[in-house]
């Protein structure tokens, strides 16, 4: 019971087989086609995905279990992802290569078979690609001399104007999402005998040339990220014990809360999660869990 409809322009749901065959308000927010293709919806086959483990098990499992809508317009940037990786099918490469065990499922973009490198496809904001490069500022005075022409806090008239500088601190990387799902597909690869020696992001940003990314210090509109190499036994026990916590999760229709890294510091909770309206359903249900949890089977 996943997404089933849209959310009309006036707050109003409609389900998908409604909003196709006519439109409720008279005019269509969308084309036809588009709201076809976004329409399209993978059907649990009880084999999660590798981004669907990624994502905080309670996401998961209210994707899975609860029917829901999202504002079409919301879909925007996946269907633009989709609509990119169809332009870049070409036969002479490994590509969107599907792997699949009892356990779990995946789909690769890419496999360089000459650079021995497993890329992927992001279109993504610039804060995304600001932490998943580690781009972090600090205040220089401006080097064309320009100066404040009033005073204010920390500064008065006529001093040099202070900007920031991006630079690249390590410490300050954080891809966690993107490194546990490709190290995940190269595990696949490496399975099958291809050698990876690099993982890369191909990321397009989606708010590129706007104030925002200038914010984040997002200059260009295309970036590549070098991904760590995790090692294969952390990889594996991760999305080992994230199967175990869908599977239970789903036997008993209840999970904890996502945690920080999976809710992106509360941003996803606020601005992405499809299935929010849900979470404090899922309150009276703890105490229950709580009376029989040590006897689940994890």
């Amino acid at each position: 019971m996943p997404q089933i409809g849209y959310f009309c322009p006036d707050g109003q749901s409609i389900k998908f087989e409604d909003c196709l065959k006519k439109c409720r308000m008279g005019e269509r927010c969308l084309s036809l086609p588009t709201l076809k293709k976004m329409s399209e919806q993978r059907t649990w086959t009880g084999i999660p995905s590798t981004t669907q483990l990624i994502k905080g098990t309670k996401q998961a499992m209210l994707e899975i279990l609860r029917n829901y809508y999202v504002k079409p317009k919301s879909s925007a940037f996946a269907l633009l992802g989709t609509k990119y990786h169809k332009t870049l099918e070409d036969h002479s490469f490994i590509m969107e290569k599907e792997f699949k065990n009892k356990r779990m499922t995946g789909v690769a973009d890419y496999y360089d078979p000459d650079e021995e490198t497993l890329w992927d496809f992001k279109t993504t904001g610039s804060y995304k690609i600001r932490k998943s490069l580690g781009l972090t500022a600090r205040k220089i005075k401006d080097p064309s001399g320009e100066r404040y022409k009033r005073s204010g806090k920390g500064y008065k008239a006529g001093d040099v104007k202070m900007i920031n500088e991006w630079y690249v601190n390590p410490k300050a990387k954080d891809s966690r999402d993107w490194d546990l799902q490709l190290n995940r597909y190269a595990v696949w690869f490496e399975e099958a005998e291809f050698s990876v020696k690099k993982i890369k992001i191909e990321a397009t940003v989606r708010d590129g040339g706007l104030k925002a990314a200038i914010t984040n210090g997002i200059e260009e509109s295309m970036y590549v990220v070098e991904l760590q190499k995790l090692d294969k036994e952390y990889v594996m026990h991760y999305f080992d014990l994230k199967t175990k916590a869908l599977r239970s999760a789903l036997t008993i229709s209840w999970s904890p809360k996502c945690n920080e890294k999976e809710t992106w510091g509360g941003i996803r909770c606020e601005r992405f999660c499809p299935v929010k309206e849900f979470c404090d359903q899922m309150k009276e249900k703890e105490k229950y869990y709580n009376l029989f949890k040590d006897s689940i089977i994890m």
